[in-house]
């Protein structure tokens, strides 16, 4: 199995994911904004993603087999979906993804 898959391999639940981002430094790599052009940079602001992981709650959550975290924020025209890097001190939103529906995932351990 390939170590970079994004394969999730654990739900996560709301309370221990607002402990994991807890006390931590957010930032945004450059590439979750580099697919977008520059009128989406103007309506996509960087602190609505970051204020996202800091005053929202996720519908779901999942830790992808990469030690990334996938995780499903509810929008009015569907979901959100933002992968993100966490470290001892830091939080990157590595990317992101307009989606119409969170995916039913039956997880299974291997």
């Amino acid at each position: 199995m390939d170590n970079y898959t994004t394969r999730p391999i654990e739900e996560i639940n709301k309370v221990d994911f607002k402990g994991i981002l807890t006390n931590k430094e957010n930032s945004i790599s450059t590439h979750a904004l580099d697919h977008l052009s520059e009128k989406q940079r103007k309506v996509f602001k960087e602190e609505e993603l970051v204020n996202m992981i800091e005053k929202e709650s996720p519908r779901k959550i999942y830790l992808q087999f990469n030690g990334r975290y996938a995780a499903y924020y509810r929008k009015p025209e569907g979901y959100l979906k933002l992968i993100l890097e966490v470290d001892d001190k830091k939080i990157t939103i590595v990317t992101f993804i307009n989606i119409l529906e969170i995916p039913k995932l039956d997880i299974k351990n291997e």
